[in-house]
């Protein structure tokens, strides 16, 4: 039994992996995002304006599908994020294939196109969330929670790496990017449904066994001098006494191979039993069949514990007014702003500084796939090395994982000086891996605090309410790029004079160097509030004992 449960977990994370690879691709706007002004004649703000859509409906179904999670499961949840992004995908494959360029009607065309793009955000983010909340319960109470997590969103980060590779070499002679997003579409559908069949909650798994076990139980014969008969729903969880037989019959088991110890505590149901209580076992038994109680009558629950958890408030309430989840949040929209706004607009940063090189449209378009792919590898390659770098350093040196928050910070805001000093198109491959290496940090530590501060049960809804947080960031620092594009597209037009056609304007760095000036200040921003996570729990120590002295 506990090989073939052993087994069943092995598989389902698996599969939770397999999902999250073919999760993380929203990412890959980057490298078909020009299109939309070559082929579909947007503006950069207008292209712009669809990633950044597309991010709020990634972000912002985040809480939904955290609590969805938690009360149906992932199997439902994972499924609907494979048919999500089928759909997303297939339709701007047919777009870039049938749309003309549109000049006359373009607001109704980035309307459509960013509703495409936000039908494969939100599965994007089902499968995230199902994922990492199924993926928290399973290993709840592991001491390498960090690492169980880390690999799963390293390969959400990895995801990036390996579509644009394939792109590269299958898809780059493609003069639309349709047939590309075609593929997609099916390999998303296909990964998620495949691995929908086989991820399990160990919960669940747990609650389905012992139910199995309690109605074999229940149909077995028994002596009517020993059990009196009694109306039983099947539905209904274990009775505290049956608990208390299993918890006998468990613990006689164990007597022959392992010592007796007074301070060792067993859970059997809802309620947690000493050895003492477990050693009074037949003499509550006895006094049950004095009384003429049934074995499968239920004890009468604690008052004190009942009045513990009617005082409890919800998670939300909770988590609302805890001054560390506001702290988390705000941090995560200043610090992932910044960052999106390269990630989503890498291509086009590409593209503005091959003007100064001899590079083929064909050689532009695998530069930019390569600086795509780079970003994404050495996410991968940081979500994997900090998930086990905050295992070591929570457990062994005794430091908070916030600490690893603030030195992706101050990672981060090196990496935006960097890119308002681009001056060669080489410079983006350093970007792209400092950009890859704070993002992986970040996004591998902040679910891990998550659950270890709220609790795993409660991880899909606290989770999802401070992923609200890139969302934010990255439409405003996306508007912030679009705005200096623009701003900066009219300044070479006006110096070059009105008789110049208007394909013969060329961008350059200083289209983008005045967006990522601004971005560097709220990076500075995201250090600030980082910084308050790491001493959150010790200030609120000194202000409880304050209060209470």
């Amino acid at each position: 039994m506990e090989s073939q449960e052993q087994f069943t977990n092995t598989i389902s994370y698996i599969a939770t992996c397999l999902s999250m690879l073919c999760g993380g691709t929203t990412s890959l706007f980057a490298t078909y995002g020009s299109s939309f002004s070559e082929i579909l004649g947007f503006t950069q703000y207008e292209t712009n304006m669809v990633a950044s859509l597309g991010d709020y409906a990634h972000y912002m179904s985040a809480p939904l599908f955290g609590y969805l999670s938690s009360r149906i499961g992932p199997t439902r949840i994972i499924q609907t994020a494979g048919v999500l992004m089928f759909c997303g995908y297939l339709g701007l494959g047919y777009a870039f294939k049938h749309f003309d360029t549109p000049q006359e009607h373009a607001s109704h065309y980035v309307a459509s196109m960013s509703l495409l793009f936000a039908l494969v955000g939100v599965g994007s983010k089902a499968a995230y969330m199902s994922s990492m909340a199924t993926t928290a319960s399973n290993f709840k109470h592991s001491r390498y929670s960090g690492i169980a997590l880390g690999i799963p969103l390293s390969l959400y980060g990895l995801s990036t790496f390996v579509f644009s590779s394939v792109k590269a070499h299958w898809f780059e002679r493609d003069s639309t990017p349709a047939r590309y997003l075609v593929f997609m579409a099916s390999a998303s559908a296909v990964a998620h449904l495949l691995a929908a069949c086989f991820v399990t909650l160990k919960d669940k798994s747990q609650l389905v066994i012992a139910g199995a076990a309690r109605r074999r139980a229940q149909s077995a014969p028994r002596s009517t001098a020993e059990i009196k008969p009694a109306v039983v729903d099947k539905d209904s969880p274990p009775s505290s006494s049956e608990a208390i037989e299993l918890t006998e019959t468990r613990r006689r088991r164990m007597t022959t191979s392992v010592p007796h110890d007074d301070s060792t505590e067993v859970v059997t149901g809802n309620s947690v039993e000493d050895t003492a209580t477990i050693d009074n076992t037949s003499k509550r038994r006895m006094s049950l069949d004095a009384a003429h109680i049934t074995p499968l009558t239920p004890l009468p629950p604690q008052p004190e514990a009942a009045a513990a958890v009617a005082r409890e408030p919800p998670i939300f309430h909770r988590f609302r007014r805890d001054p560390a989840a506001w702290a988390l949040l705000l941090g995560l929209i200043c610090f992932s702003g910044p960052g999106l706004a390269f990630v989503n607009n890498c291509g086009t940063m590409v593209r503005a500084m091959s003007h100064k090189t001899a590079l083929s449209e064909e050689q532009v378009g695998q530069y930019k796939d390569r600086i795509v792919a780079t970003q994404s590898f050495f996410s991968f390659a940081s979500r994997l090395a900090v998930g086990y770098l905050s295992d070591v350093w929570r457990t062994r040196l005794r430091l908070p994982r916030a600490g690893l928050l603030v030195l992706a910070a101050l990672l981060m805001i090196y990496a935006q000086m960097t890119a308002a000093r681009v001056t060669r198109l080489e410079d983006l491959y350093t970007l792209a891996i400092l950009i890859g290496m704070s993002m992986g940090s970040v996004f591998t530590l902040a679910p891990t605090i998550t659950s270890e501060t709220w609790g795993a049960n409660n991880f899909g809804i606290c989770w999802g309410i401070i992923t609200l947080g890139p969302a934010i960031g990255g439409h405003v620092c996306n508007l912030i790029f679009g705005f200096s594009w623009d701003e900066g597209l009219v300044r070479i037009a006006s110096r070059m004079g009105p008789e110049t056609a208007q394909d013969r304007v060329l961008c350059d760095n200083e289209c983008f160097a005045p967006a990522f000036v601004t971005t560097v200040k709220i990076a500075y921003l995201g250090l600030f509030f980082f910084t308050a996570v790491l001493f959150m729990p010790r200030i609120l120590a000194v202000w409880r004992f304050k209060r209470q002295a």
